[in-house]
């Protein structure tokens, strides 16, 4: 027989122990141990004092998962209002800051070479960016004839409704169900169910603006502050603005709902010429106030307030209207006026207003408040140096 050389031995040998190896592994996979059977917990201990069940009961509530509390993107309609305002009109929009309250106002440079004067414009529109025709059309006009504009707008006195907002649904919790029987549950449920809808139908909407946003923030609610503050506040911060480019020639326009209180703190800065008894000294040289609001008359005491100042000049404007409310109201105004003793009291009756009228440069409205600022307040603008 053939012997077999050395390198067959070898590749033998090396089979071999391939074939050991697999044997090895199936005889320990086969004689693995059982696994170990999962013992049960022991049953909870049966109350003998508690009811039986019901089989007719419905099933215990579970605890529904907690909703995300929706943070709003603005924390009050009037910083919604003021920041789509301020994106809307960049070029005139001009942020305002006072003590309580950050505002935006609509602000437009005169377009001539000589600076004429300025003319705040006061009044509480619905919304910041509708100002009615009659003032939107002096605002956008008056600076192409070197009168440059600043409208602010202030607190409505009576404010408008926003959509409440559903508040977020409170989870009953389930042990508090589970250990409290059917009629208890049910007891409790309906008062708490009506309570709830009576309080939601007593909340006015400002007060359900207002939870919304405190319910989003982790910030104390601040307190709501006297629309007289607010006022006093904006018209502060206006004069300082138009002083600070240079303005100190400025005549105030304000409609009548807002008059009063617009014109009590810059009354107590209004000091007499001591070179001309005529002119005044202080942040206004002119007032035109703007009856625009029927259902609110001033009354003699407040028309007294108005007309204190008898060196001030004044444009008392009523829009037409034949009824006889507004006659008399006229005839108030004037004589009232009168008694006072205004030097420059002048008191004109314009038309309904128009939408078409913020398009006229050159209409009646424009010329007769052109004339009478060109006649009783130009000035001259003053360059103030930087400190």
């Amino acid at each position: 027989m053939p012997k077999l050389f050395s390198s067959d031995q070898l590749i033998c040998q090396i089979v071999l122990l391939i074939l050991l190896g697999w044997g090895s592994a199936l005889a320990l996979a086969q004689t693995a141990p059982p696994a170990t059977p999962e013992v049960p917990a022991p049953a909870a201990p049966v109350d003998p004092n508690a009811p039986p069940a019901d089989p007719n009961a419905p099933p215990a509530a579970q605890p529904l998962p907690e909703k995300p509390v929706e943070k709003p993107l603005y924390a009050s309609p009037a910083e919604r209002d003021n920041s789509l305002l301020a994106n809307a009109r960049p070029d005139e929009a001009l942020w305002l800051e006072t003590p309580n309250e950050k505002i935006v106002a609509l602000h437009k440079l005169g377009e001539t070479r000589k600076a004429k004067g300025s003319l705040l414009m006061l009044h509480a529109p619905e919304q910041p960016q509708l100002w009615p025709a009659t003032l939107e059309t002096l605002r956008r006009n008056l600076p192409l004839y070197g009168w440059e504009t600043l409208a602010v707008p202030l607190p409505q006195k009576y404010p408008s409704p926003h959509p409440e907002r559903d508040p977020p649904s409170s989870a009953p919790s389930a042990n508090s169900s589970a250990s409290s029987t059917e009629g208890e549950s049910a007891s409790s449920a309906a008062p708490s169910q009506e309570t709830g809808a009576i309080d939601a139908g007593a909340q006015s909407s400002s007060a359900a603006a207002a939870s919304s946003a405190e319910a989003s923030s982790s910030e104390p609610a601040k307190p709501l502050l006297p629309r007289e503050q607010l006022i006093n506040e904006r018209v502060e911060a206006a004069i300082k603005e138009l002083n600070k480019n240079g303005q100190f020639n400025t005549v105030v326009l304000v409609d009548n709902s807002s008059a009063v209180d617009s014109l009590a703190g810059l009354y107590k800065k209004i000091n007499t010429n001591n070179g001309d008894k005529e002119t005044i000294d202080g942040p206004l040289q002119a007032l035109i106030l703007v009856n625009m609001q029927d259902q609110e008359p001033l009354s003699k005491e407040q028309l007294g307030n108005i007309f204190a100042v008898e060196a001030l000049p004044i444009m008392d404007v009523f829009f037409s209207s034949e009824n006889q409310q507004q006659m008399d109201m006229r005839r108030l105004h004037r004589a009232e006026a009168m008694r006072k003793n205004v030097k420059h009291y002048r008191q004109i009756v314009l038309p309904a207003e128009n939408i078409r009228m913020t398009r006229d440069t050159q209409g009646f409205w424009l010329e007769k408040v052109r004339g009478f600022m060109e006649k009783q307040a130009e000035g001259k603008e003053i360059k103030v140096k930087a400190e």
